[in-house]
């Protein structure tokens, strides 16, 4: 039987809160986005430029722990079946349903279409793929991500149930907590960064994104070895404050020497392998910190955090579309950035919360579509004992 984690629960719907912030700061970052203001905010800017060295790392991270708990005592086959229902399922429905409407504002506001949007849907698909065409999974490309690294590594995460693989990662992570050489763990991101990222292409679009496969897999395996190491997960806690000024360290040294007055960074190949080897040390030393910090706060479950947790999918389904369309808004009114970035945000998770608990929630046909549960199978006030694996 599986039980649930507090700390892992809090994570998961912390990260995809910070994904909704993240998203509707876009318009005014100054980075080109769907929907993109003239006007930007430095600062907001900024702020995202250092989320983005650990947002989706804590993601994939999270999910990684998130698998190993569905996997649980399923036989290889129902685990691929579930994994089929739980993200391929969604992603499909997300990609004709959900996208569909960012796409088609996009269009508008960039003058490539006009009419509305019953007008554009005859050609919702046309032309083949985003950015050339209409088709795209837009912000659902962490699904297939994880759908495809599970399938791919698979045969790992049975080995990592398995007798003698727990035994091996219990050893590992003993020997690790005592000698800290969970910061080995650098070293596969550092050489992702180095040698794979160069060649790269499509980023986030699966095909092609070799850079972002591998470490993102990377990723989720380490999820799995850390939160099924208790030696490991009591090391990263009594070692949070280090782990957090290694981060500020780091993260301090690739902004003044790369980032700083630059919206996006030219990287010299010369000093490639110090920017590779400082990014991966600031990425994970900000993920140990946030472990470290969450295994030693965030132990209790109040009661709103099972539903929170249960929601935390949907939203993510659901979040981008409702700030488009308000960003969508705002821009066409003229609203100044700052107070815009705030109604943004107000307005999608308002937004998302009325489409989720109106459309999705209590409908039985319509949560699988969103990677939940039937209703019969969640009691009321408590948690399924396996969670979509996000």
């Amino acid at each position: 039987m599986n039980v649930r984690r507090a700390d892992l629960d809090w994570l998961r719907v912390l990260a995809f809160s910070l994904l909704i912030l993240y998203h509707a700061g876009m318009a005014w970052s100054g980075w080109s986005w769907h929907v993109t203001s003239p006007d930007s905010m430095e600062w907001l800017r900024e702020t995202m430029r250092f989320m983005n060295r650990w947002r989706m790392p804590l993601l994939f991270l999270v999910s990684g722990a998130a698998i190993m708990l569905a996997l649980g005592d399923r036989s290889s086959g129902a685990f691929v079946r579930d994994r089929l229902k739980r993200l391929l399922l969604p992603l499909g429905f997300g990609m004709l349903v959900i996208v569909p409407p960012q796409v088609y504002l996009e269009r508008l506001y960039r003058g490539q279409f006009t009419g509305s949007f019953v007008d554009w849907l005859p050609q919702a698909f046309a032309g083949g793929a985003y950015p050339n065409g209409n088709m795209s999974w837009h912000h659902l490309w962490f699904l297939a991500y994880v759908l495809v690294l599970t399938l791919v590594l698979l045969p790992v995460f049975l080995w990592a149930r398995s007798a003698s693989g727990r035994d091996a990662l219990e050893n590992a992570g003993r020997i690790a907590a005592r000698f800290g050489l969970q910061w080995l763990m650098v070293l596969p991101l550092a050489a992702s960064l180095l040698w794979l990222a160069p060649i790269s292409h499509n980023i986030n679009g699966l095909v092609g994104d070799w850079h972002g496969l591998v470490s993102y897999g990377v990723l989720l395996l380490y999820g799995a070895f850390i939160f099924g190491s208790t030696d490991l997960l009591n090391a990263l806690q009594r070692q949070r404050l280090f782990s957090l000024v290694v981060g500020i360290a780091a993260y301090a040294a690739l902004y003044f020497g790369f980032f700083q007055g630059t919206v996006r960074p030219a990287i010299a190949p010369e000093v490639r392998p110090v920017f590779a080897l400082l990014s991966a040390i600031n990425t994970m030393a900000w993920l140990f910190a946030i472990l470290g910090f969450a295994h030693r706060y965030l132990t209790r479950r109040p009661a709103f955090l099972a539903e929170a947790t249960e929601a935390v999918y949907p939203f993510y389904i659901l979040h981008q579309t409702v700030t488009v369309i308000a960003v969508y808004a705002l821009l066409t009114a003229g609203v100044p950035p700052l107070p815009g970035f705030v109604l943004a945000v107000l307005a999608t998770f308002i937004g998302t919360w009325a489409l989720y608990a109106g459309l999705v929630r209590p409908w039985r046909w319509v949560r699988p579509l969103f990677g939940m549960k039937p209703i019969a199978a969640v009691p009321r006030g408590s948690l399924p004992s396996r969670a979509a694996g996000l």
